[in-house]
């Protein structure tokens, strides 16, 4: 909260202060999660040495934390760059771009990282079902027309299949008319 009312005074021109003591609470931020990088580092060192955990539990914890320590390294050295450019344009000749390379391969690292996650909750926002489900049921016209069937799950269903008829034009129907598409349910 106090990062967004600095930041309204900066660009409000309401204080002149440095972008760097602007964002202070950002620092703060960032050195919070330093600190929980190394102790995930300390704690991925000491697993790496017992012998009671499974190499297989092993690798994705060491992954996990290298790219954890790659992603915050890479936004401090994002945030640094960008206010050495901010407060001082005309001395720093860095395009934007270069600036926001670290920025970019911290949000990879991020992404690369959830990647081998485990489990996850299949509820979208609190629907309380899968997501196609919630679709198909809510808007049955996606499987009618889409002739689509669903099964989600080792559950065992039958399809439901619906054949689609052909329609014909007869000669007296005038060539700017729609087709007439008819549906016959086959069990």
């Amino acid at each position: 909260m106090l990062q967004f009312v600095l930041l309204v005074l900066r660009l409000e021109k309401l204080v002149l202060w440095s972008w760097q003591i602007i964002l202070i609470p950002l620092w703060i931020l960032l050195g919070i999660c330093s600190i929980a990088v190394i102790y995930y580092i300390a704690l991925t060192a000491v697993l790496l040495c017992t012998n009671d955990i499974l190499p297989s539990l092993r690798t994705p914890r060491t992954a996990a934390s290298c790219l954890y320590s790659l992603a915050n390294f890479s936004v401090i050295l994002f945030l640094g760059l960008l206010v050495t450019k901010v407060d001082n344009p005309e001395i720093v000749s860095h395009s934007y771009i270069a600036i926001f390379l670290p920025y970019h391969l911290g949000i990879g690292c991020l992404v690369v990282s959830t990647f081998y996650q485990k489990g996850g909750n299949p509820w979208w926002f609190g629907i309380r079902e899968e997501f196609c489900f919630f679709l198909l049921k809510k808007f049955p016209a996606i499987r009618v027309y889409g002739n689509i069937s669903y099964i989600y799950g080792n559950t065992v269903q039958q399809e439901t299949v619906i054949p689609v008829e052909v329609p014909t034009l007869n000669q007296s129907e005038s060539k700017n008319s729609l087709p007439k598409v008819t549906f016959s349910n086959v069990e």
